[in-house]
């Protein structure tokens, strides 16, 4: 039976496609992965109170929820530390029952609170307790920059401990470290911080402490997942 033979350009064509499709020859591939995690101290605190406010007709509840947080963003503003924002405002009506036949009005809105100096926030958030403000939330957290610069340390930290892994197994294989290839990096963003939840305002008239929140470190990691080729000595 006559043998055939591929054209040249075929077959090196086919060569190449065979060397593609696995390891160099004398080529080791290993699969690691490393996980690093950084602790930090939350920098930010944030706070969450609201004026609520319940009158005989929609326009008083709306005037009186108008003055309080107005006088509330004015005390906000003159604290430098402190950023202040608006939360959503509604105004709904609250039907009479058996027990009550009169008709009300009910009006409410939030006034956000962000500061990197807890002791001027905590002394702010206790004088707009004082003017009838009710606390929703109040908690420290990691800001956005603190997380970013966090999560690039947990991944410097996460390469480097693969890369002396890497080191490590192929001294133990009896091989050397070439390089990485197919590097995957992945991080966990910070979990909430837990908050200080209120049951209701105090009265203007009331003397109460400002409110304590006292921060806990939290944990930022980071892993890197390598696919590492050894090759001999």
């Amino acid at each position: 039976m006559p043998k055939h033979s591929l054209p040249r350009g075929t077959a090196l064509l086919l060569a190449g496609l065979l060397m593609a499709a696995g390891p160099a020859w004398g080529e080791t591939l290993l699969r690691l992965s490393e996980t690093a995690t950084v602790t930090e101290h939350p920098d930010e605190l944030d706070a969450s109170l609201r004026v609520e406010v319940t009158a005989t007709n929609a326009a008083e509840a709306q005037r009186r929820v108008n003055a309080t947080m107005g006088d509330a963003l004015a005390a906000a503003k003159s604290v430098a530390a402190v950023t202040a924002s608006t939360g959503a405002y509604f105004v709904w009506r609250v039907a009479p029952t058996a027990t009550d036949r009169a008709e009300h009005w009910q009006a409410n809105q939030s006034i956000d609170l962000t500061s990197h100096d807890g002791a001027a926030m905590l002394k702010l958030v206790g004088e707009l307790q004082q003017k009838g403000l009710a606390i929703g939330q109040l908690g420290w957290r990691l800001s956005d920059a603190a997380t970013r610069a966090a999560r690039a340390e947990a991944t410097r930290k996460a390469i480097a401990a693969l890369r002396g892994r890497a080191e490590e197994a192929a001294g133990l294989l009896a091989l050397r470290f070439d390089s990485f290839k197919e590097v995957r990096l992945d991080s966990t963003r910070p979990p909430p911080m837990p908050r200080l939840m209120a049951m209701a305002a105090p009265m203007a008239s009331a003397s109460a402490p400002p409110p304590s929140a006292e921060p806990t470190d939290v944990s930022v990691s980071a892993t890197a997942e390598a696919d590492v080729v050894l090759l001999p000595k």
